[in-house]
């Protein structure tokens, strides 16, 4: 009987549509395979990123095909290989100077991508570039001890000028040997969430390396992904590798719901045996080893009302014993509550948003509004490898935790001009000091009492409330008006205007910068 019923769910499987092959790096495309997924016949996944797609594949509503200034193109019906310049080269000039800044920072990305697909079964995407970048001194301060990147620097009349230069490769090989299975080599990173931001896990890390199965039948998409982070580099030897398996299963109920199941496990050892299982549910197998690993779950929920907008929504479950989180919502609710409330360990995050695709019937136009809160703690772990974090960066949120963002867009584009506005704001529950854990160090180890071998700070066991600490508040703004001067290429000559304000008891940080150069829309 098991038998059967598993021959059955493989044939009504195979004539299924699977998302495949070449990956999606035009964000037009991207935009076009998110919105065609709000139809009420459409099998596509939105949640899970990065998509993929064929040379042949026409979407509804696409205007824009996968083209560029192509070094080398064969396309041939089993054969597909493109070579293409990768490229951002810009002039940026500080309206707000101060002794520590040039007045003018010349930046660039050079670098190229091949991709390369056989018969739809076998494809091949690589791409590599190389950045120099001149930053001013908030980006040095706010990425020093986050970012990987190797940094630089000169001297100018006493005045040190840093910059970034780095390397960046993304690999894979994908194999489909039926429209409903395909596994993944490579080096690169996955999102999933169907948000600007994503509280599961994002792409704002660095590349890493993965293994990668995915699964699609009926209504259903299942991903498993084992990972390697945290690899040593040159000047990071001391870095201690720490391995991820994370399974993510997407359902989509009736004609507009969507909801996604997402865990994951973080590691020191290359993964026990039980965790090779792709369909394991890890809860329980980590309760069983009694290891220390660091365990996450979540889920992801989507309503369609229209092919021109959807609500999304999506919950982080970090850490959470039930009877402390109802003291929680019992001190929320009654100020008279005198027990015990905030215990360190209630570890959760939750996002809420609405997207607009063609609004006013205008083609082109979108916009989007989310907003996100993290409690203190999240992504952290008692020992300090194990934190959900990747090359010094947070996997999920850049901001970490133990903070409360809103973000917003509108975007407008045609065959020859494309605008974007994007506005955020988030109120940040920052360290006072180098010896005080607030939370937002999703970095450092976490535990009420102390760690000998992780010479960690104690944290209060109880009374930890949402954006305890010095509260900052961090304000960005930024628009950019493209022109495409020919048609269906992704040159463009750009224009940037960015403006951020970062404040708090203690200092306050202002740049307004204007930038001008060229760019590739397949690069980032």
């Amino acid at each position: 009987m098991k038998r059967i019923a598993l021959i059955s769910i493989i044939i009504l499987a195979s004539v299924t549509a699977f998302a495949q092959n070449l990956q999606v790096r035009d964000f037009r495309i991207a935009r076009d395979i998110e919105k065609s997924a709000n139809g009420k016949f459409s099998t596509t996944h939105s949640s899970m990123k990065p998509y993929r797609t064929t040379p042949q594949t026409e979407i509804s509503d696409s205007i824009v095909p996968m083209s560029d200034f192509v070094a080398y193109k064969l396309q041939k019906p089993k054969v597909f290989l493109n070579i293409a310049p990768l490229y951002n080269l810009y002039g940026n000039f500080n309206a707000l100077r101060r002794p520590y800044m040039l007045p003018c920072q010349l930046n660039e990305t050079l670098g190229f991508l091949v991709d390369f697909s056989l018969m739809d079964k076998l494809n091949i995407n690589y791409s590599l570039t190389e950045r120099f970048l001149t930053h001013s001194k908030y980006v040095y301060t706010y990425h020093d001890g986050f970012n990987f990147d190797e940094v630089w620097g000169f001297f100018r009349e006493n005045q040190f000028y840093p910059y970034w230069l780095s390397f960046e490769q993304t690999f894979n090989i994908n194999y489909t040997p039926a429209e409903f299975f395909s596994i993944e080599a490579g080096n690169g990173k996955q999102f999933y969430g169907d948000g600007y931001r994503s509280l599961l896990q994002s792409d704002y890390s660095g590349n890493h390396p993965y293994i990668k199965i995915e699964s699609e039948f009926l209504n259903f998409k299942y991903s498993c992904a084992w990972s390697m982070l945290d690899i040593p580099t040159f000047h990071q030897s001391y870095n201690i590798p720490k391995y991820n398996v994370t399974h993510y299963l997407d359902c989509r109920i009736g004609k507009h719901v969507n909801i996604g199941l997402f865990e994951s496990v973080m590691s020191r050892k290359f993964m026990s045996f039980e965790f090779f299982n792709p369909v394991v549910f890890f809860r329980p197998v980590d309760y069983a080893l009694g290891s220390d690993n660091n365990a996450l779950m979540g889920a992801n929920f989507k309503v369609s009302f229209s092919q021109k907008n959807c609500v999304y929504a999506q919950f982080v479950l970090d850490d959470v014993i039930v009877g402390q989180l109802m003291n929680d919502i019992r001190h929320r609710l009654s100020s008279s509550y005198t027990g015990q409330y905030g215990w360190f360990a209630n570890k959760w995050g939750i996002q809420g948003g609405i997207k607009f695709f063609d609004m006013f019937k205008v083609k082109g136009l979108d916009c989007f509004v989310e907003g996100n809160i993290v409690r203190p703690y999240t992504y952290s772990h008692s020992v300090r490898e194990l934190t959900y974090t990747c090359n010094r960066k947070p996997l999920a949120h850049p901001l970490g935790a133990n903070f409360v963002e809103g973000v917003g867009g509108i975007s407008y584009f045609n065959d020859f001009i494309e605008c974007n506005l994007k506005v955020a704001y988030a109120i940040v529950g920052a360290d006072s000091s180098q010896n005080s854990h607030f939370g937002q160090n999703v970095f450092y180890p976490t535990m009420d009492a102390y760690q000998p071998n992780q010479n960690n700070i104690p944290v209060s066991s109880y009374y930890n409330v949402l954006l305890q600490g010095i509260r900052t508040n961090v304000a960005t703004l930024k628009f950019d008006i493209a022109y495409y001067p020919l048609k269906n290429k992704a040159l463009s000559v750009f224009a940037e205007i960015a403006l951020r304000y970062n404040s708090n008891e203690l200092r306050k940080d202002k740049y307004l910068g204007v930038s001008v150069g060229v760019r590739s829309r397949l690069i980032r």
